[in-house]
C-alpha cells in the first residue's frame, strides 16, 4: 500500500527499513519522544478520547485541533511541537461541527480559515478493505490541504469509534480480536499518513472500567484521554476535566480541569441567538499517579481542590488579600463550602449528613492551610480563599480566619 505522507520518523535507522527489524542498543543518549502536543499527545500512533455522554468529548477534540492548527499552546500550557492540518471524520454531529470549531477558534482569537477538513462518512473500520479505503480518502485530503494551506495532515479524528466500527454481529463490541483489528486500522492509517489518529469513544456503563467494549481497545492505544465529570440524574454535569488515562511515553494521571462556556455565534432566521460551547481551562494540573500530587495535594484533599478550582473559574475575582501582597484570584469561602457540600457523599438523615460534611470541609480547609496549599483571609465582611503556592510560606496565612 502506498504511503501518502512525506513524514519521516525522527532518528529513524534507514538500514532497518520502515517495518523495523532488529536494532542494537547504543550507548548514545536515547532520542527524545516525538510529540504532537508535548506531554499530552504523541506525534503519531493510534489514540482514544473517551468519556461518558455529555462530557464535551467533541468540544475537547476541536479545542485540541485549534491548538494544532494555530500553534497556540493547548490548555494554555502544553507546547505544540508539530503544527499542521486536521481531518475529522464526523459520523455523529457533522451538521454543527463547523460552527462549533468557529466558536472555539474565535474564542482563542483566531478568525481566519483553518486547515480543517471534515466529512460525514467513513468506511466500516472492521471491514477487510477499511485501511485501503481510508488511505484513498486521506490521499485526497492531504492533497487538498497541501494545495490550499501548504500543510501536512498531522491529526485525524474518527467521531465516534462505535459508529465507525460497523459491527456485524451482536457482541462484537466486547470481542478482543475485533477491538484489536479496529485499533490496528487506526494505527495503520497513522503509519500511512504520518499523522496521529484518534478515535472518539464512549465509556461503558461503569465509568471506572474505561472505554466501552473490550479492554483490548485501550490496550492497543498509544494514548487515551478521558473526559470526566460528575453527572446528575437529570443530565447536568459538573467538575469537568480531561485526564491522561494512558500515555505510552509519558506520565499518566494528569488531570486538566475545565469549565464549559456558552458563547453566541450568530442568530437563526427567527432572530434568536445560536450558541455553541467553548472551553475555559483552569490554571492547575495535577497528577494522581502516586496518591499525592506533585505540588503537595493528597487524595483526601482532592475534592476541596476540584471544588475550589471550579468556583474560582466561575465566580472568582482578582483580589489583594494582603496590603503589600500580590493579586490573586480568590472567592468567597461560603461559595466553596456550598459547592463542597453538594459534592461530598454522605449517608444518614439530614442532620447526620450536614454534620459529616461540616467536619469534612473543616478538616480539608485546615489541612490545606497547614500545608500552605491555600490562603484564607477575612477581608471586610467576606472570608476569601485562594490557591497558594507552597513556596509562599506560612507568613501570608498567619492572620487567616479559620472557617
Amino acid at each position: 500500500m502506498t504511503i501518502i505522507s512525506d513524514y519521516v520518523p525522527p532518528n529513524d535507522d534507514p538500514a532497518s527499513g520502515p517495518e523495523g527489524g532488529w536494532r542494537f542498543h547504543a550507548a548514545a543518549d536515547p532520542a527524545p519522544t516525538p510529540w504532537l502536543i508535548k506531554g499530552i499527545l504523541p506525534e503519531t500512533g493510534a489514540g482514544l478520547i473517551s468519556g461518558q455522554w455529555g462530557t464535551y468529548k467533541t468540544t475537547a477534540a476541536l479545542d485540541i485541533a485549534v491548538s494544532v492548527m494555530t500553534g497556540q499552546s493547548f490548555a494554555d500550557r502544553f507546547a505544540i511541537k508539530r503544527r499542521g492540518g486536521v481531518c475529522y471524520l464526523a459520523l455523529e454531529g457533522a451538521g454543527g461541527l463547523a460552527s462549533r470549531l468557529t466558536a472555539i477558534a474565535r474564542a482563542r482569537g483566531c478568525a481566519e480559515a483553518l486547515p480543517f477538513l471534515y466529512r460525514r462518512d467513513c468506511p466500516a473500520l472492521t471491514a477487510p478493505d477499511a485501511l485501503q479505503r481510508l488511505s484513498a480518502m486521506m490521499t485526497d485530503a492531504a492533497s487538498a490541504l497541501r494545495t490550499k494551506f501548504d500543510v501536512s495532515v498531522v491529526l485525524v479524528f474518527v467521531d465516534t469509534v462505535v459508529t465507525a466500527a460497523g459491527y456485524s454481529r451482536s457482541g462484537d463490541d466486547n470481542d478482543a480480536a475485533v477491538a484489536q483489528r479496529l485499533m490496528s486500522v487506526l494505527a495503520g492509517l497513522s503509519q500511512l499518513t504520518g499523522a496521529l489518529v484518534v478515535g472518539l469513544d464512549h465509556f461503558g456503563k461503569i465509568s471506572e472500567t474505561g472505554t466501552r467494549g473490550s479492554s483490548a481497545k485501550e490496550g492497543a492505544a498509544d494514548v487515551v484521554l478521558a473526559l470526566l465529570a460528575d453527572r446528575e440524574t437529570g443530565g447536568s454535569v459538573s467538575n469537568t476535566r480531561l485526564a491522561v488515562r494512558k500515555l505510552r511515553d509519558g506520565p499518566c494521571g494528569l488531570e486538566l480541569p475545565f469549565v464549559p462556556r456558552t458563547v453566541e455565534v450568530g442568530t437563526d432566521p427567527d432572530g434568536d441567538p445560536v450558541t455553541r460551547v467553548t472551553i475555559d481551562w483552569a490554571p492547575v494540573v495535577r497528577s494522581s499517579q502516586t496518591g499525592s500530587d506533585q505540588d503537595g495535594w493528597t487524595r483526601s484533599l482532592r475534592l476541596l481542590r476540584r471544588t475550589l478550582m471550579n468556583v474560582l473559574v466561575e465566580q472568582g475575582s482578582a483580589q489583594r488579600p494582603f496590603r503589600d501582597g500580590p493579586l490573586v484570584r480568590a472567592v468567597d469561602l461560603e461559595i466553596v463550602r456550598a459547592e463542597f457540600y453538594r459534592s461530598y457523599p454522605a449517608e444518614g438523615d439530614d442532620k447526620t449528613k450536614r454534620a459529616a460534611r461540616q467536619k469534612a470541609f473543616r478538616r480539608a480547609i485546615d489541612n490545606a492551610q497547614t500545608n500552605n496549599l491555600i490562603g484564607v483571609r477575612e477581608v471586610g465582611t467576606v472570608t476569601l480563599v485562594w490557591l497558594a503556592r507552597v513556596q509562599d510560606g506560612p507568613a501570608q496565612n498567619a492572620d487567616a480566619k479559620q472557617p
